[in-house]
């Protein structure tokens, strides 16, 4: 239902009307590197990581699944694209909930609980801005994981 909803059909993407369609996800570093404690949050993270890192193959201008003609393919590549983006660890409710985590991992533990102490998690305004930059860029391989220590 997802990608019915939100992608353009191949009829739509053929006509000069077709809108540039940009998907970000929410991914973290925890989509590519596993942490102990955490198995079930980068499960998850790396199972939608696959899901768009896959609709950005299916919808590529080199994949099977499309028919238009060669000269079509620039134009299509494009038109759709997926970015899977890491915010790095924010400033929000979540690693509030990790810094005081009693049964999280030591290391990690540590690492939430002295980074907010010293004020050094990242901003949900400044990942948001960066998210922005990148895409208004839009200098990025389709399906790819861009961290926001990235760029």
């Amino acid at each position: 239902q997802f990608t019915r909803t939100f992608l353009p059909s191949a009829a739509e993407a053929s006509t000069a009307k077709t809108p540039l369609v940009r998907i970000a996800n929410m991914s973290s570093l925890c989509a590519v590197e596993p942490f102990p404690t955490m198995s079930i949050y980068c499960a998850g993270k790396s199972g939608r990581d696959m899901f768009h890192s896959a609709l950005a193959k299916e919808h590529s201008p080199n994949s099977t699944q499309n028919d238009k003609g060669a000269d079509d393919k620039e134009e299509q590549k494009q038109t759709f694209k997926v970015l899977n983006y890491a915010p790095g660890p924010c400033d929000t409710q979540m690693t509030d909930d990790l810094a005081g985590c009693t049964v999280l991992d030591e290391g990690l533990h540590k690492y939430y609980s002295t980074s907010k102490q010293e004020k050094k998690l990242v901003r949900p305004e400044d990942t948001a801005k960066k998210l922005v930059q990148i895409l208004g860029l839009d200098d990025y391989e389709s399906g790819s994981h861009v961290d926001y220590y990235d760029v």
